[in-house]
């Protein structure tokens, strides 16, 4: 009997003591696998704009940035147009809306805004500010400016409120 020996409670102990180091450390950036990062969701808000700047542009059609900052979402809509319509996407938990500038006009983040493309190519100028709480040492602001003539989208670091 004395051959057929098992583990010790001290082995055992630090196996689930190493394991629970393991699982402690990798946690924080397994829970965050699932949500879009800040890069994806400026590159699709961006891809969006320019989408919904030739819709407007060429197809003479009224298409819709909708932001909902307490929700946390973003969706491009399209007048009248079930097949462009959209379902709001996430900005994921790290990512928050804290201002919205349209034709130099604050909007309140209590509700819903929407930046409107209209027939013709007609983008009014706006600038949307976020937080983004990542694990890159502490919050970092951003700013995304949407070009008024031709929908494109600048990612400015820092919250820029007007050119220099």
């Amino acid at each position: 009997m004395r051959g057929c020996r098992g583990f010790t409670l001290i082995e055992l102990s630090v196996v689930l003591f190493i394991l629970g180091l393991v699982f402690w450390l990798a946690a924080p950036r397994l829970a965050a696998v699932g949500e879009p990062g800040r890069g994806s969701v400026f590159r699709e808000l961006a891809a969006g704009s320019e989408e919904a700047f030739d819709l407007a542009l060429f197809e003479k059609r009224e298409a819709r940035l909708i932001l909902d900052p307490a929700a946390g979402t973003y969706r491009f809509q399209v007048a009248g147009g079930a097949k462009y319509a959209s379902s709001p996407k996430p900005l994921g938990s790290r990512l928050a809306i804290t201002g919205i500038r349209i034709e130099n006009e604050d909007r309140p983040l209590d509700t819903v805004t929407e930046i409107r493309y209209l027939p013709g190519g007609k983008v009014p100028a706006a600038r949307i500010f976020f937080r983004d709480s990542g694990p890159e040492g502490g919050p970092t602001e951003w700013t995304l400016r949407i070009n008024p003539f031709d929908g494109s989208v600048d990612v400015l670091e820092g919250t820029v409120v007007k050119d220099a």
